[in-house]
């Protein structure tokens, strides 16, 4: 049962002088939504700051609520929809905040409506501000430290390419001053073992000359494996000597027309290209930037591997070029007796031999001095296994801008 203001009994005496303690702003409804009772606080903070005639009790609740006068004019809809709800039965309770502007300044407070067993509904109007405040404040704190966090994140992001870079400039000295001291190594040690091989190969060759009627056929023998291996050593050296001469001097870039350095390449191999017969032909090839002298390299090595791994057949090569965007592909195409899958990259690498001396002489090397020109040039060097047989040997120079 709801008891009315009017009531005087001992009961609603006792009600009234509870809700007046409360500081939250009350209003008891009845099934219509008539207010039949409120405390002080909704009296003095709802009613009397409304017009005269508004949320009084007995008045309806829905009677003025779309008056400008009305301090719930900020959440008319939602909240005239949400009490006629609750008081239908088909919501226990109903909840909005809304902010409006008091004495104090702008503040917070929440509207509920709880459904009353017997019928009808309590509204209560709770000044939120403070907990309002303290949520903001939360927000506020944890977005001050999510931008904290973030100022350290980049602080440390900023100072590591500090660090990277002065690790790196301290790296790339070190790598420098050690290049340095191998490629001096490098020419000394070869400088000094070339004057004691020719002298070896030097005698040797006076000894076959002068006594090699007096030598018996295991002398003989002996000697021509001691020349053999000294001249191997000698071309070792001076293709250890190449090999380092790369790095004592920048690759002087300028416009090179590859048919020309394929022509003096083929013009330096011209004994071994007539001893095997081989047959050679090549597109016509572009103009890039280089070096021609280190171009030259290139076809040399490739041109002369085609010719020496050729098989039982005479050699049969063709050099062609396409260009692809930036860059010009060059292909060496061989069908000689061609490399192993496992052998396709280890090739260039130095001193790799996939073969006997016996049966292909070589030192290992010409391969990884393409690799380093190609590198050098900004391009890429590779080799590839036809379906047919033999080999395609692939590097590309950027195209001249």
């Amino acid at each position: 049962m709801i008891v009315s203001i009017c009531d005087d009994t001992p009961e609603t005496i006792a009600c009234q002088s509870i809700l007046d303690a409360i500081n939250t702003q009350i209003a008891v409804l009845d099934r219509h939504g008539v207010i039949v009772a409120a405390n002080r606080a909704w009296l003095r903070s709802v009613a009397a700051k409304s017009d005269d005639h508004l949320f009084w009790i007995g008045t309806n609740y829905r009677d003025a609520w779309n008056d400008d006068e009305s301090i719930f004019t900020r959440v008319v809809r939602e909240a005239l929809e949400g009490i006629a709800a609750v008081l239908r039965g088909e919501r226990a309770c109903f909840t909005c905040e809304y902010c409006r502007k008091t004495e104090d300044g702008e503040r917070w407070f929440r509207l509920e409506a709880t459904a009353l067993k017997q019928g009808g509904a309590v509204l209560t109007n709770t000044d939120i501000t403070a907990h309002q405040v303290h949520a903001m404040l939360t927000r506020l704190r944890e977005q001050n430290q999510r931008l904290q966090s973030q100022m350290r994140r980049r602080q440390r992001l900023t100072r590591a390419p500090r660090q990277s870079l002065r690790l790196l400039i301290e790296q790339t000295t070190r790598l420098a001053r050690a290049n340095a001291e191998l490629q001096q190594f490098t020419s000394v040690v070869s400088h000094e073992l070339r004057e004691p091989l020719r002298m070896v190969t030097g005698f040797l060759d006076l000894l076959r000359r002068r006594h090699g009627d007096q030598l018996d056929e295991h002398a003989r023998e002996y000697v021509s494996f001691a020349y053999d291996g000294a001249a191997r050593m000698q071309s070792l050296i001076e293709k250890l000597l190449a090999y380092a001469r790369l790095d004592q001097h920048r690759p002087d870039i300028r416009p090179v027309d590859c048919n020309d350095v394929l022509a003096r390449a083929i013009g330096m191999l011209q004994v071994a290209i007539d001893e095997s017969q081989a047959e050679i032909t090549f597109d016509p090839l572009p103009t890039v930037a280089g070096d021609d002298v280190e171009l030259g390299l290139v076809f040399r090595n490739l041109l002369s591997n085609a010719i020496k791994f050729h098989g039982n057949e005479r050699p049969r090569i063709h050099i062609g070029a396409q260009r692809q965007k930036n860059e010009w592909l060059f292909t060496v195409r061989d069908h000689g007796i061609g490399i192993a899958v496992e052998d396709t990259r280890r090739i260039f690498d130095m001193f790799v031999r996939t073969h006997s001396r016996s049966r292909f002489p070589g030192n290992g090397i010409g391969l990884a001095i393409c690799r380093k020109v190609i590198t050098r040039h900004g391009g890429r060097i590779w080799v590839e296994r036809p379906a047919d047989g033999g080999s395609l040997f692939c590097f590309t120079l950027p195209v001249l801008s």
